[in-house]
């Protein structure tokens, strides 16, 4: 029971907690909520309620938002990687986890740019079909 007090918490219960998570400022970090919709939950009602978020949201949200496309939003995503394991082993499961949540997200991201690709090809290919046709009345 002890060694569940030990683990990293899932929440953040503060705007300074959410900041020092994601090695920013508290302004910067109230700005991203505003602007880039950052994941972070009110309790109450009011610009002015007490706040938290949850650390799966946050690496979500890390993955997934235009924040990448920054040099800052780079960094911020590698710093959050999991490292290797002791021995350059695969890690831990919950190292394992990251990975694979990161491979999956890059295939997600494949598979919409070869889906849109093909939707090009298809719409190609109808118009030359339909051309033939017209050519053989």
């Amino acid at each position: 029971m002890a060694q569940l007090a030990e683990k990293a918490p899932l929440m953040l219960n503060s705007w300074k907690e959410i900041a020092a998570f994601l090695n920013r400022g508290v302004r910067t970090v109230q700005r991203w909520e505003r602007d880039l919709e950052l994941p972070v939950h009110r309790i109450g009602k009011g610009t002015h309620s007490p706040v938290y978020a949850l650390i799966p949201e946050l690496k979500f949200w890390i993955a997934t938002s235009s924040i990448k496309s920054t040099p800052q939003g780079r960094a911020l995503e590698q710093a959050m990687l999991p490292r290797p394991g002791k021995n350059g082993g695969t890690g831990t499961p919950l190292e394992i986890s990251h990975r694979l949540m990161s491979e999956s997200l890059t295939l997600v991201r494949t598979l919409a740019d070869t889906s849109v690709r093909q939707q090009q090809h298809t719409k190609a290919l109808q118009k030359r079909i339909l051309e033939m046709k017209a050519r053989m009345k």
